[in-house]
């Protein structure tokens, strides 16, 4: 197969946080959790699990997207 036909699984970070089980099984429709990071920050972009590079957030109609502000680096 060509280098540039591997298929890779591409995704967008958008923050994480660790809590207890016991909060996560509690949580109920509407519940928030907080991501630990500022909204203006960018987001990165994963490359099977590994950083490739960062973007921003854009909405177009229905559609979200995600448009490459660094990288991808190697």
């Amino acid at each position: 197969m060509p280098f540039g036909e591997i298929e890779i699984e591409l995704c967008v970070l958008v923050g994480e946080t660790s809590m207890p089980l016991g909060r996560l099984l509690r949580l109920e429709r509407g519940a928030l959790i907080p991501l630990g990071r500022d909204a203006s920050a960018p987001l990165a972009l994963l490359a099977n699990g590994a950083p490739v590079g960062e973007g921003k957030v854009e909405i177009d109609g229905a559609n979200v997207r995600l448009v490459v502000t660094e990288g991808p680096r190697a």
